[in-house]
């Protein structure tokens, strides 16, 4: 995989970037890959349709999607290596006026698939060097979020997918997409779901948060190392639980919420993103 190096203004931009966990022993670059686990009641891997806790109710997910853009890792030297798409690809979107425009994607988007298992994303060849932590968005920023995704080449993290993460483009991408059921009547395992969303009688569990202002950026303040001539894995986890930690779930109007409507548990959401995101390490992987 080929990178592509600018230096403006001190950040060094890349097509690609990596990490480590012991010192660097050459001068060659490292070739990163990105491993995202999903995790639930702290440190037990999620798995689609298993029950776990959020607080003190009994839950379980179907679907557990989210999309990570601008991942940048931060040098000890102040650098801040950013990366990029392979290759930029141009599409249509609309501006803020309305206006069919074309737009070129250049963003590296990384699609996190939890209830598929852990998400493994090749990102290429970073410099070897001390790194003091890693910053990425959860969600789309800017007309990258006014797309018009069907322009996109198959394979795209943006390109559509089942079940959509996208939808128009005035209200662009969903960053955050979870759907499942939840224990509504205390007895411990999760309950049907039935009649209408938000229907007190019904298990059905939706949050959906989007919407360019509800992006939130996360710095994980971790030190680490990259090991120049190796192949390595980020691995960073995402606590699923901790993402909706106190939300009133015994409230029906809670459970249902797809970001119109329901700002506060949007926000709250918000709120746990950071602390749901831990880098959990570098491992070596085989060339």
């Amino acid at each position: 995989m080929t990178s592509r190096f600018l230096a403006p203004t001190g950040a060094l931009l890349l097509a690609v970037a990596g990490l480590a966990g012991c010192d660097s022993t050459s001068n060659d670059p490292t070739t990163l890959r990105l491993d995202v686990e999903a995790v639930v009641d702290g440190d037990t891997p999620f798995q689609a349709g298993q029950p776990f806790t959020i607080g003190s109710t009994t839950a379980e997910l179907s679907v557990a999607q989210m999309i990570l853009s601008g991942i940048t890792l931060l040098h000890e030297d102040g650098r801040e290596i950013t990366i990029l798409a392979d290759e930029p690809v141009t599409v249509r979107a609309h501006d803020e006026s309305d206006t069919e425009i074309q737009h070129t994607v250049s963003e590296r988007y990384v699609l996190v698939d939890a209830d598929a298992g852990e998400t493994v994303t090749t990102l290429g060849e970073v410099p070897a060097g001390h790194y003091t932590g890693v910053r990425f968005l959860l969600g789309v920023d800017g007309l990258d979020n006014r797309i018009a995704p069907e322009d996109l080449p198959a394979g795209h993290p943006l390109a559509p997918s089942t079940p959509s993460m996208h939808w128009n483009w005035n209200a662009g991408f969903v960053f955050l997409m979870l759907d499942g059921l939840l224990d509504i009547d205390g007895d411990g395992a999760v309950d049907a779901s039935t009649g209408t969303p938000r229907d007190p009688a019904s298990g059905q569990w939706r949050l959906h948060v989007g919407v360019t202002s509800n992006a939130q950026t996360v710095t994980l303040n971790t030190p680490f190392d990259l090991d120049g001539g190796a192949m390595q894995d980020l691995h960073i986890q995402v606590d699923l639980a901790r993402l909706v930690q106190g939300i009133d779930y015994a409230n029906p109007a809670n459970r249902f919420c797809m970001t119109g409507g329901c700002q506060a548990i949007v926000d709250q959401a918000k709120a746990n993103v950071s602390a749901a995101f831990t880098l959990h390490g570098v491992h070596d992987h085989a060339m």
